[in-house]
This record gives structure tokens, sequence and C-alpha cells, in this order.
């Protein structure tokens, strides 16, 4: 079980979390729109970047938002590249060496 100190602040981290995939997504929506040559293939590519995008972990986390289920959210959310180790700089010990043994080796 998580300290409760980790729970409240993975509370309000998640939504900051959430708040920058989602704007580094309008990012490229806004590149994807402005290199566009034709508006049929430009709308139908965006809605599958959209509907892509919408089935991440940032909005579908494999767990409840819960307490119990924090290492497994966090664990989804670092597996999809949505945050990093760095990104838990201000948690526990506990929290921060369960990020580095889940967290992919770029090789």
């Amino acid at each position: 079980m998580s300290k409760e100190s980790d729970w409240k602040l993975f509370s309000e981290k998640y939504n900051e979390w959430k708040e920058r995939y989602v704007a580094a997504r309008l990012e490229e929506y806004k590149a994807l729109l402005a290199d566009s040559d034709n508006s049929v293939d430009t709308f139908f590519a965006l809605k599958d970047r959209i509907d892509n995008d919408l089935r991440s972990p940032v909005f579908r986390l494999p767990g409840r938002i819960s307490r119990s289920d924090m290492y497994l959210n966090i664990t989804a959310l670092i597996n999809h590249g949505i945050i990093t180790p760095d990104d838990l700089s201000e948690f526990s010990d506990e929290v921060r060496e369960m990020a580095q043994l889940v967290t992919p080796n770029e090789e």
C-alpha cells in the first residue's frame, strides 16, 4: 500500500500530467492542420490521431483512481511514455525506486 503523502501527490500530479499530455497532442494536431494539402485526408488523419490518443492510459488508467492502484497506474504512465522517473522526484524513495524498476531501458 502506498503512503498517504504519495497518494495525495499522485492525485495532484495526475491532472498536471494529463494537461501536459493534451497540450503536446494539441501542438501535434496544429502542425498536422498547418501542413495540410487535402482537407478530407487531413480531417480523417486528425480523427484517427484523436481516437488513438483517447485510448492512452492518461485517459484510461488500468486501475481505479485509488490509493491501492497508484503503483499500477504510475507503471502504465511510465511504460507509455506519458511520464518519466524525473516526474516522480517529489515522491517517496519507495515510489521512485519502483519507477526505476519499471522504466523501459533505452538501448
